[in-house]
């Protein structure tokens, strides 16, 4: 697809979720149809429309886990790359999803977590598993240690975050107040080596405010989960670099993996939204282009639909 018009350089039929791109090759994940539990790489020529190249043997996760190549509460991962491995950091949790309240037998028969590391050569296909690596909490300096943190999303994740994001050498945090039914926001930062602290920015005050972080960490969006006069439909943007507001754009309900490229916002929007989906329903999304400085929309295009698949609540 071509950034600035959303037109479409070529389609492949391959029920799969591009993740890394690199010279003519794209890499895709792709469900295994035969078991819940399994994912496949594939690599397809750019330059040919979408020719396969070649596919990885099934990465096979624990008996329990549902895997998705669209990220959920359950199912979360990171990509990076390294020479010509991609390195797939992936995590999973189940929690009990019966609907009466259970007793803490059950809690912990239910509750379950893993994570770990694949690579995957995108030139030969070959994959290795390896364990997750020991989490490096990063302390937060004192004068923020006693600070309210709030929570934020970031990138393709539906996790919620506290802990500090990093981005050009430094950490970030969102920090604030809450008084009545009204949070005011700030955004408090530090330097990664010296924990030298800035003074904290004031970004937003108002009700049910839901922050997101992109996945670069540079830039903050947050808006209100609650439509009103105050608010509509406001959706504010700042730079994490230098604290600044770069717009208010108008919030689309369903809105999810936002990203800006070159003063333009990039974002999904699924309809219907998380909160009125239901089994047996398929889920339209859309990709938009807006102008960071006007707000106009540039282009907007339809993308695939595909059903809309809930877990099995688990029961005793």
């Amino acid at each position: 697809m071509i950034l600035l018009t959303g037109k479409p350089l070529w389609q492949v039929a391959l029920n799969a979720r591009p993740v890394f791109v690199f010279e003519n090759l794209l890499v895709a994940l792709r469900p295994v149809q035969e078991r819940a539990n399994l994912l496949q790489f594939i690599v397809v020529d750019r330059n040919t429309k979408g020719d396969l190249l070649l596919e990885s043997e099934p990465v096979m996760f624990p008996d329990w886990v549902r895997v998705n190549i669209v990220q959920d509460e359950s199912f979360s991962y990171r990509i990076k790359v390294e020479k010509n491995d991609l390195i797939f950091q992936w995590a999973t949790r189940a929690r009990y999803q019966g609907g009466a309240p259970p007793s803490a037998q059950i809690l912990k028969q239910f509750t379950q977590d893993a994570a770990g590391i694949v690579r995957f050569n995108f030139r030969t296909g070959e994959v290795k598993g390896l364990p997750a690596p020991d989490e490096t909490k990063i302390e937060l300096p004192e004068a923020v240690q006693e600070a309210s943190l709030f929570s934020y999303q970031q990138g393709g994740s539906s996790v919620w975050h506290t802990e500090p994001w990093a981005f050009d050498g430094k950490y970030a945090v969102i920090i604030g107040e809450v008084s009545d039914d009204r949070q005011a926001l700030k955004f408090q930062k530090w330097d990664a080596e010296t924990a030298e602290i800035e003074p904290p920015i004031s970004l937003v005050t108002g009700q049910a405010l839901v922050s997101y972080v992109t996945p670069d960490g540079l830039f903050l969006f947050i808006h209100s989960e609650i439509q009103s006069q105050d608010y509509k439909h406001d959706w504010w943007l700042f730079s994490v670099v230098t604290g600044k507001e770069l717009a208010v754009l108008n919030y689309e309900d369903g809105t999810r993996d936002a990203c800006v490229v070159n003063s333009v916002v990039y974002f999904l929007v699924d309809d219907p939204p998380p909160t009125l989906r239901s089994d047996g329903e398929t889920l339209q999304s859309t990709l938009k282009a807006v102008d960071v400085a006007s707000g106009k929309l540039l282009w907007e295009r339809l993308l695939s639909r595909r059903p809309i698949k809930k877990q099995t609540a688990q029961r005793q």
